[in-house]
């Protein structure tokens, strides 16, 4: 018996052998070319990583930038190339289409102060910034009230480069930061509301979830020896009569002076060297605003004969007229007024 043990073991132990390199080669044929962790996918080495997409907003708002740049530079290089005649003629095209500082590149505040860098001592284009300056404040006030404040802050700059003193820039800049403050407050607001909202509504869906599934447990049937109690209704205490509150005194009523602005001193006009060259008479009606400190701002011509001819000259003599403001209750407030500035040769 132990003679034919040995004869097989040697058999035995080769036909395993074999068999292993028969396995250990149909694994190696079979196995992926890397080591993948278990439970992931193999990895191919020879695929190429994708790039990263990008998104089309940004791609269009680069591009806008782009053509706004562009734009912006080919103004600029067509305001460069004008003479300042052309300027001067541009400025008064601008003035009739109504574009006093808007479009940029192509409005009339643009062309003249053009002009200005080229030639500083140009009358023409000092008197025409002059004679806009109200009318231009007025557009920058229209931008503030549709909360464009991207462009009202480029027209202000404009004003400041004609007239860096004048004293309506200030009230400019008041109202376009009081107008960006109360913007901010109604986006913070609007933001509130909303929270608020998806507050109530996570709310709402839970108290409803929680009813769901207290109505889809059954309920236990009641032995048949105990019966449920009813429970008598209590009567009500009766009410507590609340003593009656006391009437607060009334509001005290304001007290102090109101009226209307007073002049002080109401500057003459100059007489203007061509009108005067020419024997012109005239009038122009001016129509401004007395602040609380007294000073004039947003001085304009509402009416002239003949037209332009005296609205330099008399918007100068308002501006440089003194006033007291006007009170309402004993406190200064601003008023608007107009006044007529006659303009006769010999009195």
């Amino acid at each position: 018996m132990s003679a034919s043990i040995r004869i097989r073991s040697p058999l035995s132990a080769a036909v395993a052998a074999a068999l292993l390199l028969g396995l250990s080669a149909c694994g190696n044929n079979n196995a992926p070319a890397n080591n993948a962790a278990p439970g992931q996918p193999a990895k191919t080495a020879s695929a190429p990583a994708k790039p990263a997409a990008t998104p089309a907003s940004a791609s269009t708002q680069a591009q806008a930038q782009a053509q706004a740049e562009q734009a912006a530079r080919a103004a600029q290089a067509k305001l460069d190339s004008m003479s300042v005649k052309e300027l001067l003629a541009a400025g008064n095209t601008a003035i009739n289409q109504q574009k006093l500082v808007a479009p940029k590149g192509d409005n009339a505040f643009e062309y003249y102060e053009k002009a200005l860098e080229k030639d500083p001592k140009n009358q023409a284009a000092q008197d025409a910034l002059r004679e806009q300056f109200p009318f231009g404040a007025n557009a920058v006030e229209t931008a503030i009230g549709q909360n464009n404040f991207d462009e009202a802050q480029r027209e202000i700059g404009l004003l400041a480069k004609a007239d860096p003193g004048n004293y309506t820039l200030k009230i400019l800049n008041s109202k376009l930061d009081a107008a960006k403050k109360q913007q901010a407050r109604a986006e913070a607001l609007k933001a509130k509301q909303a929270a608020d909202l998806a507050a109530k509504q996570a709310e709402a869906a839970k108290a409803a979830a929680a009813k769901a599934a207290a109505a889809a447990q059954p309920t236990p049937p009641l032995p048949s020896a105990q019966k449920p109690v009813v429970q008598q209704p209590q009567s009500a205490p009766a009410p507590v009569q609340a003593a009656p509150k006391p009437t607060p005194p009334p509001a005290p009523q304001p007290t102090g002076e109101t009226r209307g602005p007073q002049v002080v001193s109401a500057a003459a006009p100059d007489y203007p060297i061509e009108a005067a060259r020419n024997h012109q008479s005239g009038y122009a009606t001016v129509e401004f605003t007395v602040n609380p400190d007294g000073s004039v701002s947003n001085a304009h011509v509402i009416n002239a004969n003949p037209p332009r001819v005296f609205n330099s000259a008399a918007i100068q003599a308002v501006s440089r007229s003194k006033f007291k403001p006007a009170l309402k209750d004993g406190q200064p407030v601003s008023s608007t007024l107009q006044r007529r500035i006659d303009f006769n040769l010999g009195g």
